[in-house]
C-alpha cells in the first residue's frame, strides 16, 4: 500500500463510538412506547436508511414516527433523544496529528442524518471538528456507502485520482466499495492498527 495523496475517514465507530440501542431507548421513551418498537420501526426498516440517504427530512421522519403512534412528537425533543449516542474516540487524536504533520489532507465519508450531524457540530467534539475538507454525508448527497456514486463524488470533491485515495471504515462492505472504486483502503479496528498502516508510508 503506498502512500497516499488524500485520506477519508469514516464518522461512526472511528472518529466517535456510538450505539443505536441508547437511542432506541431514549426515543421509546419520548413516545411511550417499548424501546424493541422503536428498534423494529426504526431501525430494522427503511425509515432510518431513508432518512439517511436524504430521502426525508428531520419534520418529515417525526412526522411519520406521530402518525405512527397516533400522538403529537416534538421534533426537537426527539431529535435529542435520537442522536444523544455518540463517545469520542479519543485514541484517534493522534492518528489525525500525524497525519497532519505528513501533510496528507483529510476528508471525511459518512453515513449519517440530519439530527446526528447537527448533534456532533453542537458538541463540537475535537475528533471532528476542523480536520476534514471536503466532509461529504449521505443526507446531503443522497448516496450511501458503499453505492459506487458515493465514491465518485468524494474523489471528485477532494481533486485527487482515486488509486491515490485512501479510505478507513469499520464496515466491511464500505471498505469492498471504496476498492471497487479503485480506492486503497483498510478495515477500522483500532487507532493503533491503523497507526501501523501510517508507519508504513513514512
Amino acid at each position: 500500500m503506498s502512500r497516499p495523496d488524500f485520506v477519508y475517514f469514516d464518522l461512526g465507530n472511528v472518529l466517535l463510538f456510538f450505539d443505536h440501542g441508547i437511542a432506541a431507548r431514549s426515543m421509546a421513551k419520548v413516545i411511550g412506547v417499548d424501546p424493541e418498537v422503536i428498534k423494529r420501526t426504526v431501525f430494522d426498516s427503511e425509515l432510518q436508511i431513508a432518512y439517511e440517504r436524504g430521502e426525508r427530512t428531520t419534520s418529515q421522519f417525526v412526522s411519520i414516527l406521530s402518525d405512527q403512534f397516533g400522538k403529537k412528537l416534538s421534533v426537537d425533543e426527539l431529535k435529542e433523544a435520537a442522536a444523544d449516542i455518540f463517545v469520542p474516540n479519543m485514541n484517534i487524536l493522534p492518528v489525525l496529528e500525524r497525519l497532519r504533520s505528513m501533510k496528507i489532507p483529510l476528508g471525511l465519508l459518512s453515513n449519517t442524518c440530519e439530527a446526528h450531524w447537527e448533534w456532533i457540530l453542537r458538541m463540537r467534539y475535537p475528533q471532528v471538528l476542523g480536520w476534514f475538507d471536503p466532509i461529504i454525508l449521505s443526507y446531503e448527497v443522497q448516496r450511501m456507502k458503499p453505492e459506487p456514486e458515493i465514491y465518485k463524488i468524494a474523489a471528485e470533491q477532494c481533486n485527487v485520482p482515486a488509486e491515490k485515495i485512501f479510505f478507513t471504515d469499520d464496515r466491511l462492505e464500505n471498505i469492498e466499495g471504496a476498492l471497487r472504486a479503485g480506492w486503497q483502503a483498510s478495515l477500522f479496528t483500532s487507532a493503533d492498527r491503523l497507526f501501523d498502516t501510517i508507519h508504513r508510508w513514512e
